[in-house]
């Protein structure tokens, strides 16, 4: 992770003090090796092999329900790292979503982007493609790592990967000019959850900037193949909306222009910090 962006973090606690960096290794700016810690509450998040470990200590150690189902997913994501990207049908489909998703993201040289929840980076490499810098957050440190090693084969390096909880994200208030976030919101177990996740999307995001979120959609279509609620192999959960419940949920933070169903098995809605 490059040093000069330590000062675009913060506690994902909301503690709003800057960060202090002990730092153990470091290349040409980049820090391999440091633990960040908070000047407020004294918590101390780790960056391993680059990537900063922002996870809070609530979804760590919590045993609420909400919590346990989280730690569960994550593990389940870590487990199946090795396989995700092997999937066929999901790079079949990503040859039409990720156009479609960058056709409503209008991405440009000078945008700082946050893509919440970005896996094994399936996408991270085309959208740094397109912007200034990118904030790559992901709860799957596991996932993090492939994603790390596909940025580096590719010689990009205007990514910055983060560990987070997207319901809990450690960036400064209105930090990004457009965020986007694929497939990750029908994974939240709650609606307190998937609430809080697009709360926390509008806050780091700019007054006016674009927000790009997909999620399952339940239409007539999707009825034949599964739930409304259910769980993926591996203990994944997951909520498809009607097109009326994710407008309103979305409604409650930021303005939606655009909701399509194009893509079949998911909505995409281009929307509006106000």
């Amino acid at each position: 992770m490059r040093r000069s962006l330590f000062s675009l973090l913060r506690c994902p606690t909301g503690c709003e003090e800057e960060l202090y960096a002990q730092v153990y290794s470091e290349t040409d700016g980049k820090v391999d090796s440091a633990t960040l810690i908070c000047t407020t509450c004294e918590a101390h998040y780790p960056i391993e092999a680059g990537i900063a470990r922002m996870l809070p200590q609530t979804l760590l150690k919590a045993e609420d329900e909400e919590a346990s189902r989280k730690r569960r997913e994550m593990a389940a994501r870590d487990a199946q790292v090795n396989s995700y990207d092997k999937m066929k049908g999901l790079a079949l489909f990503g040859k039409i979503e990720i156009p479609v998703t960058l056709s409503q993201m209008n991405l440009h040289a000078g945008d700082v982007l946050l893509e919440a929840g970005c896996g094994t980076g399936r996408m991270t490499p085309v959208f740094a493609k397109r912007c200034k810098t990118l904030f790559a957050a992901d709860f799957s440190f596991a996932s993090l790592k492939v994603c790390a090693e596909k940025l580096e084969r590719q010689g990009i390096n205007n990514v910055d990967l983060v560990q987070a909880d997207v319901c809990a994200l450690p960036f400064k208030t209105t930090l990004f000019s457009k965020t986007v976030s694929c497939q990750v919101l029908e994974h939240l177990p709650t609606p307190q959850a998937r609430a809080q996740m697009i709360s926390e999307i509008a806050r780091v995001t700019q007054a006016g900037g674009r927000i790009v979120i997909s999620a399952y959609q339940h239409s007539l279509f999707t009825r034949l193949f599964g739930e409304k609620e259910g769980e993926h192999e591996g203990g994944i959960y997951y909520y498809r909306f009607s097109r009326k419940e994710l407008r309103h949920l979305l409604a409650e933070q930021v303005n939606v222009h655009r909701m399509t169903g194009a893509l079949v098995y998911h909505y995409l809605a281009r929307c509006e910090k106000s």
